[in-house]
Order: structure tokens, then C-alpha cells, then sequence
């Protein structure tokens, strides 16, 4: 009988969605490698989650950041069957599909069908039959670019920076100028490989995405569910209030870690699953050229300003999911999320909970201000966009300070060439929302990349000691 090797010592370095998600994935493909891996994560906060929390009040639910999965089958589905949370599981409300972007000062209606981009005034008449015309002037490029020079070359650029403009400052915080369709969307860069025209690929892949079956969807207790199950399924692997201060290559292989009190831990292997900054500062002795790369990806602070209302505070009721604005406006925020209208049951009967989110690379100062400042800012929104006839019964304010990361242009090199650099250290891994893919349903795709990562060299019978894997972007 071949002696199996001995439990290999890993660590996860940040307790994020990110990071939670890896343990669990490496610890689940130990065991079926028929190893006994020991798998620790180290967090500096009191609590886990990272960006991720929820806060329930009074019959409110506020989720300080993402406040939803847009996932199918696949490796979330999974994940939430093997923690049991299927019970848990709320889907948004069919009613809320119809969502809005502000532009010329006033809310339009979005179009979804050719027939209603016809009436979609933000967009002049030549700019609506340009956008028809796209399966006849679509063309392939074979170069990076950013999302707004893709988008016109497809659908023109009247139509690229009302609309996919207003796109990227609502999922990302950030510039269809700066950030790189291959790297923020590569999907679409798929569909152009595939197809040529976006909406023959559309067409194309309508029974692709009726199999995936993707929806939107959260949790009855908001997103924090999948956060405190995760923790308690890693147990006292869990480490909280334990920052990682520093890391060296071990003398006879692998990693010292080290924490507060000074002694390091071996592991051999390391999962960094940190925002790019801080995981540059663990990394500057070991590698300063791989820390001077993660520090050149820039992020988008953002601020969050949670309001109810009695439903009737408006002189336009809210309905659907909300509304982005457009970057021509000089209204303050991103967008405005209707709570209680995508999940009802977030407020108390009779009352409306209105998200605003503001901030990103155009205004990156902005969540410094006061919460006062922040909670009239946002108010000022809701007036121009519905009316205001009475004032919020109750607000909550919150920051991010190191927002979302921005996959400019250059994105997919700079992953290269972090990539070249950690892949001198076998079994160290970077991990999250920086690198290929920011959406909560990506982290957990990325967290079954990291894990294989971690245990390709185990499944041939050795320790994990395998290069840096970042991979490439989610292609969904």
C-alpha cells in the first residue's frame, strides 16, 4: 500500500466571500483526494465577510454591499446545497425586472425588445436605428480595448456611452473609457469571436441560457447567510482578529506566515485572498515587483445610503428594481436599488427601503464626506427622480473605502505578469474580486480555480506546490 503523503498545512489570508469560498473548496477536494488537509484562514476584522454584511433592524434588511447573486447551476447552486441553504433561498420579484436609467433629468424605462429601443428617447432616432442595424455593420477586432470603443464599433457611439457607459458606472463604479471589455466582460468578447454580431449571438445563445437558468436571488436573511454558514462550517479554522503581518519563503519549502505575536506558521501553501493593495504589503519582502504590479490596479471607493419611506413619500411611486445614471447627468450617485421592491419583505408593511449607491473612479473623494452629507446627497436623487413629499423614517450610511476594483485596459497583461512573478514561489495563490471576475457568483467560480490550483500537484500523489494561478476572466 502506497503511504499516503501527511495533511498538507494551507492557509487562506482574508475571511471575504473570496476567501471563505476557497477553504471551503480546497478542504472539500482534500478529502476527496483522500487527504486530511489542515486549512486555517486568518482574518484581521472581528467578524467575516469582508465588504459583505448584512444589517437587520426593526423588520429592515440592509445589505451594506452586493445584495444578490445573478447565478444558474454551477458551482454557487453547489455550494449552496452542500451548506443545506436551499430553504433560505428568495428569489427578486418578477415585478422588479423593469429598470430604469436617468438621463435628460428624468427617468426612461430601459428598452428589452427592438420595438421599445424604437421609443427610447435618451437615444436620437439615428442612434436607435444604428443600434438596429448592428448585425450588418458588426465586425472583429483582434486587440484588447476598452468597453466604449467595443460597444461602438457594434452599436455606435451615441448608443455606447448612453448605455453601456451607464452600465459600467452601475456594476462597476468606474469608465466604459478606461475599463477592458476583454477583462470586465469577456463574454462579450466571446460572442463577437463566435458570431461577429452581438445579437446573432444573442439569438445563438438563448438555449445555452435557458439551461443555465440563471436568476436573481438572495437569501431571507440577507446576504450574511452564506457568509455565517461558511464560518461555521470551517469551524475553528476560522481565525478572526489575526492579521497576517508578514510572509516569507520557508527555508526547507513552503511559507512562513506571520501574525501579531510575532512567531510564524508553516503552511505549505498560501491563498492571499485580500484586495490587491494589502495583499501587496504582505507580499513586498517576498517579491517586490509582484507587489508593485497589484498596486497598480486601481479601485473605486464607493458609499451606500440606506432610506425607508412610508410608500407614500413620493409623488411618482418607485416600482421595479430601480435606476442607473447615465454618465451625462450631473445627479451624485451611480444608481438607486428599491429594496423592498426586488425582495419584498426587506421593510416593515406599508414602507419602501431605498438603496443609494454612490461614488467610484469619477468621484472618488465622495465617500469621505459626512453621513450627512452622503444621506442629502441622496435624497436629492430620489427628489429628482420620483418627488419627495416627506422626509426618510430612518437612514443607514456605509463605505467602502477600497470599492471595486477597476479591470482597466492592460488588466489581462498586468494578471500575466503577476502571474510570472508568483509562480516563482510553488503554492502561492492570489484569490478575489480584483483579478477575474467582481460579481459575488464569480468568487465562488473562483474559488473551485484556486482550489484545483492548490491540489493539481496533490492529485498525482505530492504536496500542493504548484505556480501562482490566476487564470482567466469568468466568461459569464
Amino acid at each position: 500500500m502506497t503511504p499516503q503523503p501527511p495533511p498538507a498545512r494551507i492557509v487562506v489570508v482574508g475571511a471575504g466571500l473570496g476567501g471563505l469560498s476557497a477553504a471551503h473548496a480546497i478542504r472539500r477536494r482534500g478529502l476527496e483526494l483522500g487527504l486530511a488537509p489542515h486549512v486555517a484562514v486568518w482574518e484581521a476584522a472581528e467578524r467575516p465577510g469582508g465588504q459583505l454584511r448584512t444589517v437587520i433592524e426593526d423588520g429592515y434588511l440592509v445589505e451594506w454591499a452586493a445584495n444578490a447573486f445573478r447565478t444558474g447551476t454551477g458551482p454557487t447552486a453547489d455550494l449552496v446545497a452542500r451548506l443545506g441553504l436551499q430553504a433560505e433561498q428568495v428569489h427578486a420579484d418578477r415585478a422588479a425586472e423593469r429598470r430604469y436609467v436617468f438621463h435628460g433629468g428624468r427617468l426612461h424605462l430601459l428598452p428589452s425588445d427592438p420595438v421599445s429601443l424604437l421609443n427610447f428617447t435618451p437615444l436620437s432616432r439615428d442612434g436607435r436605428l444604428r443600434v438596429l442595424a448592428e448585425p450588418f455593420l458588426a465586425e472583429q477586432v483582434d486587440h484588447e480595448e476598452s468597453v466604449f470603443d467595443y460597444a461602438a464599433r457594434h452599436i455606435g457611439a451615441e448608443a455606447a456611452e448612453v448605455l453601456l457607459g451607464t452600465m459600467v458606472r452601475g456594476v462597476y463604479g468606474g469608465d466604459a473609457h478606461a475599463l477592458s471589455v476583454d477583462a470586465a466582460f469577456p463574454v462579450m468578447r466571446e460572442m463577437e469571436r463566435d458570431h461577429r454580431s452581438l445579437v446573432i449571438a444573442g439569438i445563438a445563445g438563448m438555449p445555452q441560457r435557458m439551461r443555465e437558468g440563471k436568476t436573481t436571488w438572495s437569501f431571507r436573511g440577507g446576504m450574511s447567510v452564506l457568509i455565517d454558514a461558511l464560518a461555521a462550517d470551517l469551524g475553528p479554522g476560522l481565525r478572526l482578529r489575526t492579521p497576517a503581518l508578514g510572509l516569507e519563503a520557508g527555508p526547507s519549502g513552503g511559507f512562513l506566515l506571520r501574525g501579531v505575536e510575532g512567531d510564524a506558521e508553516r503552511f505549505d501553501a498560501v491563498v492571499l485572498a485580500l484586495p490587491p493593495e494589502t495583499a501587496a504589503d504582505l507580499l513586498e519582502r517576498l517579491d517586490a515587483p509582484a507587489a508593485a504590479e497589484l498596486r497598480g490596479i486601481p479601485t473605486g471607493p464607493i458609499g451606500m445610503v440606506a432610506l425607508a419611506f412610508e410608500q407614500g413619500a413620493f409623488v411618482t411611486p418607485p416600482d421595479g428594481f430601480g435606476f442607473l445614471v447615465a454618465p451625462s447627468e450631473d445627479l451624485q450617485v451611480l444608481g438607486c436599488l428599491i429594496e423592498s421592491n426586488v425582495f419584498p419583505g426587506r421593510a416593515p408593511d406599508g414602507q419602501l427601503l431605498v438603496r443609494v449607491i454612490m461614488g467610484g473612479v469619477a468621484d472618488p473623494d465622495l465617500a469621505a464626506r459626512s453621513d450627512a452629507d452622503l444621506a442629502a446627497i441622496a435624497l436629492d436623487a430620489l427628489d429628482r427622480a420620483w418627488g419627495l413629499t416627506d422626509p426618510p423614517l430612518r437612514s443607514w450610511v456605509g463605505r467602502q473605502s477600497r470599492g471595486i476594483p477597476q479591470y482597466v485596459v492592460g488588466h489581462l497583461g498586468r494578471l500575466d505578469r503577476i502571474q510570472a512573478r508568483l509562480g516563482r514561489f510553488p503554492g502561492l495563490h492570489v484569490a478575489g474580486n480584483a483579478y477575474r471576475g467582481i460579481a459575488v457568483g464569480k468568487l465562488v467560480d473562483d474559488a473551485e480555480v484556486v482550489a484545483a490550483a492548490v491540489w493539481d500537484a496533490a492529485s498525482a500523489g505530492g504536496q500542493p506546490a504548484v505556480s501562482a494561478s490566476l487564470g482567466s476572466p469568468s466568461r459569464s
